[in-house]
């Protein structure tokens, strides 16, 4: 009897997994392949498919813009990923306050990401727009001269960061906030009692047992970090002069505007190579140390 009963039950977990396999398959896995497979033709719609093997991968290495692209890619995840991830974890210290503060802040601080890219996007360019926006009024009302946040080379891929970093910084919060709720109280009696400070007790506890969600946010968030797309497009469009042309863009250009769809197609293959090998990371620690 419960040997029939269990035999049901393995068809009805596989029958309500069906849709979702399904979906999957169409969705994830299958664009994955073709998109693999069209890397190696040349292809502009119009035409048929031409076999090249591996040509295309050679033009992307060799190709000025698909280089500079990676560049500006590699500049945004150094500089944003740190940054954000601090930010969070500052965010989740606030936040773990036992008063009515803390909750507020938490909802304050996550509301952000809740909004879409265009908006992001369309926000942070109306701030840092030069004539009218808020961050050049800031600046007037202090005697300091308005800057180009968006048209200054200089500065507009940090102008992209800085609208970043307050768009994302609350997932990282959330992740951050789950993990210190998950360390027992009674460590932080025994600190305590031990004579440890609040300072004290944030690096010597805190800290070392957030390890595990701490690679979990850095992977996340360099992977996250290399997709950057939306609100580059909407903010500069890859300028001033191509500065803050990520990868993405320039997969986009390449496959949309120009048809190219068998070159755009090995750009994206290189970076879902980057992705997967970051995503890779973590199985490299130790058994008793995984996430």
């Amino acid at each position: 009897m419960s040997s029939h009963y269990a035999d049901h039950k393995k068809r009805d977990i596989v029958l309500f997994s069906l849709p979702y396999l399904a979906i999957y398959v169409a969705f994830l896995v299958f664009p994955v392949i073709y998109g693999v497979y069209l890397s190696f033709f040349d292809w502009n719609i119009l035409s048929s498919k031409v076999f090249i093997g591996f040509k295309n991968y050679v033009e992307a290495f060799n190709d000025p813009e698909f280089l500079s692209s990676f560049s500006h890619t590699l500049q945004f995840v150094g500089i944003s990923t740190p940054l954000i991830i601090i930010v969070g974890f500052i965010m989740a210290l606030i936040t773990m306050q036992p008063t009515r503060t803390g909750r507020i802040a938490e909802t304050v601080f996550f509301l952000p990401y809740m909004l879409s890219t265009s908006v992001v996007g369309t926000l942070w360019a109306w701030i840092f727009q030069r004539n009218y926006g808020l961050a050049n009024q800031i600046l007037k009302s202090l005697s300091f001269e308005p800057l180009g946040w968006l048209t200054d080379p200089s500065i507009a891929m940090t102008s992209i960061i800085i609208a970043t970093l307050w768009w994302t910084a609350g997932f990282n919060m959330i992740l951050f906030s789950a993990g210190m709720k998950q360390i027992p109280d009674e460590i932080y009696d025994a600190a305590k009692i031990d004579g440890a400070g609040s300072f004290t007790t944030l690096i010597k506890v805190t800290i070392p047992l957030l390890k595990d969600t701490s690679l979990l946010v850095l992977i996340l968030q360099v992977i996250a970090s290399f997709k950057v797309f939306g609100q580059v497009y909407v903010m500069t469009g890859g300028g001033p002069y191509g500065t803050t042309r990520v990868l993405v863009q320039y997969v986009y250009k390449t496959g949309f505007n120009y048809f190219r769809l068998g070159y755009a197609s090995a750009m994206s293959v290189i970076l879902f190579l980057v992705i997967l090998l970051i995503s890779s990371l973590q199985f490299l620690r130790k058994p008793d140390q995984a996430l």
